[in-house]
């Protein structure tokens, strides 16, 4: 398959007055031409920064330590605003949490998403509208005729988020970065966006980063999961196989939250995600692991390649060096 995007030992930290913020901490992946990838974890392991850094969206206090992020081949970490701002929108595009949020409430939906048309190709945004018209029959807003002219407050959210992926598929990009895109949107229309997004990947070849704590959601959309926590990688694998035979512990715990009986207790992971200005020594999941060795309190396991997957834990790198 072709590679569309590759991240290499990639570090992002925040200079804080409390200290600095090891929010990214190492973290290699890649991402083909036609997947979904989806990337699951608690608050605070670093999800949102890592889509951020990719989009180029960054902005201080974060600040990219080491690591290359690879699109097509190119090193977007070494290109200039100037340059980002012609492949940003066009050929990697990003649809953001909360719709309400990036959508200004003075200007139509339609002159918003021609707004895409107008940056990457020029002339009056006017020239589009029949583009977009054509983008919000595609993303199945109903009488778009008529919504192209339609304020935001005007729309529901689940049509605001429409509009959103109307921006982002305008220019059928080679990578979508989707970042809680149904977490602001009840249950039923979090399924109508999920299936839009899957047709949209089969129409458009495009790529989908799918970025979400909700890893039910994950098992059903994405060809593969990333589990991350406190910044780092837990493991990487094809969705089916994590569902069927989790590796990580900490995998094992978030699938274990969902997968309880209705008569027995929820399954909840002890403890929290820790502070990832001074994280643990070792394994960060150590103090609430409950196959924890002495080694995982003193030594960063690395990412172990187990058949087609890769985990962080000594479970599996023959280096445990006794009994938990």
């Amino acid at each position: 398959m072709e590679k569309v995007l590759e991240v290499k030992n990639l570090r992002i930290y925040y200079e804080l007055p409390q200290g600095i913020v090891r929010a990214v901490d190492g973290v290699d992946f890649e991402v083909y031409k036609g997947e979904i990838l989806g990337i699951a974890g608690e608050s605070g392991s670093g999800k949102s920064t890592l889509a951020l850094a990719v989009a180029g969206l960054l902005r201080p206090p974060a600040k990219v330590v080491s690591g290359e992020v690879l699109f097509m081949g190119t090193n977007l970490l070494s290109l200039t605003e100037e340059e980002l701002r012609r492949i940003r929108g066009k050929r990697i595009s990003m649809i953001f949490q909360d719709p309400s949020t990036y959508l200004n409430p003075v200007y139509t939906s339609g002159f918003q998403v021609a707004e895409v048309y107008e940056a990457h190709r020029g002339g009056s945004w006017r020239r589009y509208v029949g583009d977009v018209v054509k983008l919000f029959r595609m993303v199945k807003i109903a009488d778009p005729e008529r919504r192209v002219n339609a304020y935001p407050h005007q729309m529901s959210g689940g049509m605001k988020q429409r509009v959103l992926i109307s921006m982002a598929i305008a220019e059928k990009p080679e990578l979508i970065i989707a970042d809680e895109p149904t977490s602001a949107l009840d249950v039923t229309i979090q399924a109508e966006i999920v299936e839009l997004l899957n047709e949209i990947r089969k129409e458009t070849g495009s790529a989908i980063i799918f970025i979400t704590h909700d890893l039910a959601l994950l098992l059903e959309i994405a060809d593969r999961i990333m589990i991350m926590y406190a910044g780092k990688i837990a493991e990487i694998g094809r969705a089916e196989e994590i569902a069927k035979d989790p590796l990580h512990p900490y995998t094992k715990a978030l699938l274990s939250s969902l997968q309880y009986e209705r008569k027995k207790r929820l399954q909840a992971i002890p403890g929290s995600i820790p502070s990832l200005i001074s994280p643990p020594p070792g394994c960060r999941f150590h103090p609430r692991c409950p196959l924890a060795f002495d080694i995982c309190s003193k030594k960063d396991p690395q990412l172990y390649r187990v058949g087609g997957r890769v985990v962080s834990c000594f479970l599996y790198g023959g280096d445990h060096g006794g009994s938990a």
